[in-house]
């Protein structure tokens, strides 16, 4: 009987072992979609307004236009969170690694 138990169990672990798959926000498959956010970003001039270096974290949704839409920012500076929402806002992806629906969340580093 410990045998039948034993082998149920070891059965039931092999087979929860092949059917896992790989997640799907894997971030080294979003290497262009990184590449195009940046050359968005790094179009900004210094901000005046800025003391220190400061990061950002921005979430961002596809839809079905493959635009992205700004969901959030966490930043309490205005002028950081327009120039990311007007920059950002409803452009066209080109690099094709994210689908209508689907979300990104990533970090923006701001230097003074």
């Amino acid at each position: 009987m410990k045998k039948l138990i034993l082998s149920v169990v070891v059965t039931l672990f092999l087979t929860t072992a092949f059917a896992a798959e790989k997640p799907v926000n894997n971030p080294t498959a979003l290497n262009e979609t990184y590449k195009e956010l940046s050359k968005l970003l790094n179009n900004y001039s210094s901000f005046s307004t800025l003391e220190q270096d400061v990061v950002v974290k921005v979430r961002i949704a596809i839809n079905e236009n493959h635009e992205m839409v700004v969901m959030s920012t966490n930043t309490s500076n205005e002028s950081l969170n327009y120039y990311i929402r007007n920059t950002l806002n409803y452009k066209k992806l080109s690099a094709e690694e994210l689908e209508a629906g689907k979300g990104l969340v990533f970090l923006v580093k701001f230097t003074k």
